[in-house]
């Protein structure tokens, strides 16, 4: 007699179990560690089972919801902000070498940010020259002279 059984689980758009690397580190780490501290306190095997894993499962679902899931956000958003820049100006901070790098100041949001920039011709572009910014390529900025 063979015997059979198979399940399958959706939930939707609800991802309570994510499978990602770092969470899962944090999974075991805090099952473990759980573990260990339950010990002290002469338990059932079982009992200290159940608790670390519910405990490790509680902890790696917040870490991924309010930690995780909040910087994935700030990453995709600051790619938008980047195209954004493209067309305003920003003052050279420390001279553009010739075929070479050098850095501008710009302000986005009120805040003021200082990134390596390329003259987009190759040319020299001098120090406290106001420059406008017409590329952005691996978080360098290619910019031209006005």
């Amino acid at each position: 007699m063979d015997l059979d059984f198979d399940a399958d689980m959706d939930f939707g758009y609800l991802n309570i179990i994510p499978i990602k690397p770092a969470v899962i580190a944090i999974f075991i780490t805090v099952f473990g560690g759980s573990g260990i501290v339950q010990t002290k306190w002469n338990q059932p095997s079982l009992y200290i089972l159940s608790i670390s894993f519910v405990i490790a499962f509680i902890i790696s679902y917040l870490i991924n919801k309010y930690i995780f899931c909040f910087l994935k956000k700030a990453e995709n958003t600051s790619s938008e902000s980047q195209k954004k820049l493209i067309g305003q100006y920003a003052k050279v901070i420390s001279a553009i070498v010739q075929d070479g790098f050098g850095q501008i100041k710009y302000s986005m949001n009120g805040n003021t940010y200082n990134s390596p920039a390329k003259h987009i011709e190759g040319k020299r572009v001098e120090a406290n020259s106001k420059v406008v910014i017409v590329l952005i390529e691996k978080d360098v900025f290619y910019v031209d002279t006005m």
